[in-house]
């Protein structure tokens, strides 16, 4: 019987797109998915340093599957907490072998040799030459909907923003080849794949370390790879985000007007202090040429409450940036001190308790304007591209639309992975609803 595998992903896209390219090594390795945990012989856990609570649930899954492990298993940890504590963990018996994020696209033959003869359980190289098979591993890399890919173009970050570990785990920034990587969405194309995302930690930055394309021609080109019914991209930089990007959205009807802009804080003190390189004033200088360019569009964000140092006049200068430029949807969070970071010395002014209630009060006011931004939307009609049948009702279909909200509508299972019109009739909750146009 062939070797089993499962994998569990913590975090962001980019560690959906590792997973994916662990799945795809380990199936040439011989290795099947397992439906469950218990069915495998190898369990992988995919983690996540961003903040100490994703460790910590992490950890604690982890914990859960080494006291259940029947004999023979391997519990692999991969990711950017393998990166981090990779030595402690193989040292302590939490793990039997780690990988980096770097070693993603060999885990099959890894974990393969470790099974064969015991080799090294420690796998954590930010080598830059460890990243060049990634492309040609698979740069396109698979999802549960078969008709979408994650691409990912850039690998690391340099930034070097106070509270983030990215660029200590994930290592420098490492451009793939524009030429590779248009010809991997070809090949996606040629196996049934009509919707992709381009993603790195700051796509905004593709080329500057290599001299290739800037992101603008990279999105265009990709854009204009036949049979491509949609392209999206993670996660862009304010201080990196050019009028070019967004003419670029403009002159291609089927790239997203969906575009992640984080702004942390809308204090400039604040920013300085977690060296954003951006003032308020840059965001929305960059805010009004989306908007110039793109007169139908969304904007989600990430926000940070509670940053050391922060003061009542800070955070209100955060509510007031948000009442401005009234983000679809935000991704919001109490600051989180992560060790090795810039931030991790800085004294905290604010007690748990401080910080939870500002970030209350961030997510209350994102609600309401959230609701108001779907509200916008009854009576225009909508280009969605359906991922699923409703869990709600077997009659109803779900997707998202070019704005990157959901919405339900009538349909079945024949529709999944089709393009619709919908005309949008109302709201439920914060998903839209609506029905076929004529």
């Amino acid at each position: 019987m062939p070797r089993t595998f499962f994998i569990e992903t913590f975090g962001c896209q980019m560690n959906k797109g590792d997973s994916g390219l662990m799945a795809a090594s380990l199936e040439r390795e011989g290795f099947s998915p397992a439906a469950r945990e218990e069915d495998a012989d190898v369990v992988i856990f995919n983690t996540c340093s961003v903040r100490a609570h994703a460790e910590d649930r992490a950890l604690a899954r982890i914990r859960e599957a080494k006291a259940h492990a029947r004999r023979g298993r391997v519990v692999a940890v991969a990711g950017c907490m393998a990166q981090r504590l990779g030595e402690r963990m193989v040292a302590d018996g939490r793990a039997d072998i780690v990988l980096g994020p770097y070693r993603s696209p060999e885990a099959g033959r890894i974990i393969t040799g470790f099974l064969m003869d015991g080799g090294s359980a420690l796998h954590l190289s930010q080598r830059r030459g460890d990243l060049a098979t990634r492309v040609d591993a698979e740069c396109v890399t698979r999802d549960v909907h078969p008709w979408h890919r994650w691409v990912t173009i850039t690998h690391g970050c340099e930034n070097f923003c106070a509270y983030c570990i990215v660029p200590y785990v994930r290592g420098p920034l490492v451009s793939f080849p524009s030429g590779q990587i248009i010809q991997s969405i070809g090949r996606a194309v040629q196996g049934g794949v009509t919707e992709i995302t381009l993603l790195g930690q700051n796509v905004n930055q593709y080329g500057q370390d290599s001299g290739d394309m800037p992101f603008h021609e990279l999105l265009s080109r990709a854009a204009r790879v036949k049979g491509i019914v949609r392209v999206n991209f993670l996660t862009s930089h304010p201080k990196d985000f050019t009028p070019e990007i967004a003419r670029t959205i403009a002159a291609h009807e089927n790239i997203s007007r969906a575009i992640h802009l984080p702004l942390q804080s809308g204090s400039d003190r604040v920013l300085a202090v977690m060296n954003r390189k951006y003032t308020l004033g840059h965001y929305m200088r960059v805010v009004e040429s989306i908007r110039a360019a793109l007169p139908d569009h969304a904007l989600s964000t990430d926000l940070i409450a509670g940053f050391p140092g922060e003061s009542e006049d800070d955070f209100m200068a955060t509510l007031a940036a948000m009442r401005e430029v009234r983000f679809d949807e935000a991704f919001m969070y109490a600051y989180s001190p992560r060790e090795g970071t810039g931030a991790f010395s800085l004294p905290e002014t604010l007690s748990r308790e401080e910080k939870l209630a500002r970030l209350q009060r961030i997510i209350d006011l994102q609600r309401e304007i959230s609701r108001g931004r779907l509200a916008a939307r009854v009576g225009l009609t909508e280009r969605v591209l359906v991922e699923a049948t409703s869990r709600k009702s077997p009659d109803e279909v779900m997707g998202r639309s070019f704005l990157n909200h959901p919405v339900v509508l009538p349909g079945g299972p024949g529709d999944t992975g089709r393009m619709v019109s919908v005309v949008i009739r109302g709201v439920r909750g914060s998903t839209l609803y609506g029905e076929r146009s004529a």
